[in-house]
């Protein structure tokens, strides 16, 4: 499934095995008291074929919030790979974490595309 640059920006970003796009939307948690929302991500690939997403968080509320960080990468014809990462951050502040996917090797050589996005669950 293709998707234009405006898909991206709305919430799922594309890349490919050689170049990537460096942005993406967000699926961020929140809500009226504020909360932790996804800001960026972005995807690079590894020697070995492995995808690495960096997911930028921030917190809109005065206190700490914990919540469940969740990426996924979607193998253009193939597989989707899920991360969770239990994750904290201070109020009124926002942190990088890095989600690594660990793509079977035969898939990575075969795909061009992937898909990947994160959000957070509460």
């Amino acid at each position: 499934m293709g998707l234009t640059r405006r898909s991206m920006l709305s919430g799922v970003g594309v890349g490919t095995m050689a170049v990537l796009a460096g942005c993406s939307g967000s699926d961020g948690g929140g809500g009226i008291g504020g909360g932790l929302t996804v800001d960026d991500t972005s995807a690079e690939t590894t020697a070995f074929g492995n995808v690495v997403l960096s997911v930028a968080v921030s917190n809109t509320s005065g206190s700490s919030n914990s919540d469940t960080l969740i990426g996924q990468v979607d193998m253009s014809g193939g597989d989707t790979y899920t991360e969770r990462r239990d994750i904290t951050v201070d109020g009124e502040q926002s942190n990088t974490y890095e989600l690594e996917f660990d793509i079977d090797f035969s898939e990575s050589l075969s795909a061009s595309e992937f898909e990947y996005s994160a959000r957070i669950e509460s």
